[in-house]
């Protein structure tokens, strides 16, 4: 990746500009609902224990969409239900504890049309009485099918929750398979596969309209195991919205390890043949590490709620607004954010700052201020753009307070790579 094509990526306009704070109460309404453009942040608070905030969602052309609540500045809210709703405020698909996000919420549509939505946030069972968090949406083009080696479903008893033996398969692959039963209690088919490095993982049936033999299973759900024994429910995808599209989806970040797909038929459908498609692509991720000096800090907020915990979510995802928070930069201190995509490691001792290391060989430098009690956002907006995955991101801030002969102390860095 060029210096200059992620310079002119992140324009400095685009620092401060992707961040929306909740509007003014109430906003719990599709006529006060806040507007949250594709890509932006929002920055909310549930003010109390019946608080919901309403944030406005609108789709220029049709979209896979992608929303994400995470942990806000402060006393946190630590656990939220997110339900997206239709033009008129009907529900479509609600979400509580997203798959590795704590109790924050994680929900994706694999396909909306253009229009607008809205996306509402409330407390979950688990949170205080009041508190912050962030919400993140992106709306990405739809992306098609696309297949794999083709395997065939290995040997009936393939359900490891009775015994069975799962068909192991690569990532990508095409796994063709039959149904003789369809609901809760009837066959279900189970694919092994294992990931090497973090991923955001596609499971899909829409091919299964291709499959050349017929009777096809019409209507088939999807679920997420672990490979534990007996396989433990990670997450499970919404049954096609409609017979005959075989449109359900699962797409769920996963760290490294193994895990199964399994695949059955929604009760009363018709059993028959499918095709699950199984694609992966970099996640993203982002750590923060140790250093800094003089108590200048760069972090990513974590929440001390649910599995996992204590858990960062953020990381820079393409397509979405990236933040980090600065802290100890002293009340409404000038400093400056250095980003970059490659870390260095200079001690700054012999030009006058001791104890202080430079951390990124930087890109740009964007100015901004900390508020009374020595904090500051950084904000980047990361455009829908498929070059940049698998690109690292360092950033790091730097304080003008003046205190060594060099004038600047410089916080720790936080090291990331883009991905989905």
């Amino acid at each position: 990746m060029p210096h200059r094509t992620l310079a002119l990526l992140l324009p400095l306009s685009a620092v401060f500009a992707q961040q929306v704070t909740e509007g003014p109460e109430p906003n719990s309404s599709v006529a006060t609902a806040t507007m949250l453009p594709c890509g932006a942040q929002g920055l909310g608070a549930l003010g109390t224990t019946v608080d919901v905030d309403w944030w406005a969602l609108s789709l220029a052309t049709p979209a896979e969409l992608f929303v994400e609540t995470l942990p806000g500045g402060g006393a946190q809210i630590g656990d939220t239900i997110l339900t997206l709703l239709d033009a008129g405020g009907a529900p479509l698909r609600t979400n509580d504890d997203g798959l590795g996000a704590g109790l924050y919420s994680r929900l994706h549509v694999p396909w909306l049309a253009a229009g607008s939505y809205f996306a509402v946030v409330q407390r979950g069972a688990a949170a205080p009485g009041t508190g912050t968090y962030r919400i993140d949406v992106r709306c990405a083009p739809f992306a098609p099918s696309g297949s794999g080696p083709l395997v065939a479903e290995g040997p009936e008893n393939n359900d490891p929750r009775t015994g069975g033996t799962p068909t192991t398969v690569p990532v990508p692959s095409r796994c063709s398979g039959s149904l003789s039963s369809t609901g809760p209690g009837g066959d279900w088919d189970f694919y092994r596969f294992t990931l090497l490095e973090p991923s955001l993982l596609r499971a899909r049936v829409d091919a299964t309209a291709a499959h050349p033999v017929t009777p096809r299973t019409d209507d088939p759900v999807l679920h997420l195991f672990s490979d534990g024994s007996p396989p433990q429910l990670l997450a499970a995808a919404a049954a096609g919205t409609t017979f005959g599209v075989w449109n359900a989806e699962l797409a769920v970040h996963l760290p490294v390890g193994v895990y199964q797909v399994a695949v059955r038929g929604w009760q009363d459908s018709p059993a028959g043949s499918y095709y699950l498609d199984l694609r992966r692509v970099r996640a993203a991720s982002a750590t923060a590490e140790p250093g800094g000096c003089a108590g200048r800090t760069l972090e990513l907020l974590r929440t001390d709620l649910g599995p996992g915990a204590p858990l960062a979510l953020e990381r820079p995802v393409i397509g979405r607004t990236y933040a980090l928070f600065g802290s100890n930069l002293g009340a409404n201190g000038l400093a400056v954010h250095a980003y970059g995509v490659t870390p260095v490691d200079v001690d700054l001792a012999p030009v006058g700052a001791p104890g202080c290391f430079l951390k990124v060989d930087w890109i740009d430098l964007v100015p901004l201020f900390a508020d009374g009690a020595g904090t500051a956002a950084v904000a980047l907006a990361l455009g829908e753009d498929p070059t940049l995955l698998g690109v690292p991101l360092v950033n790091q801030l730097g304080v003008l307070d003046f205190s060594n002969p060099l004038g600047i102390t410089t916080s720790n860095s936080v090291h990331a790579v883009m991905g989905y």
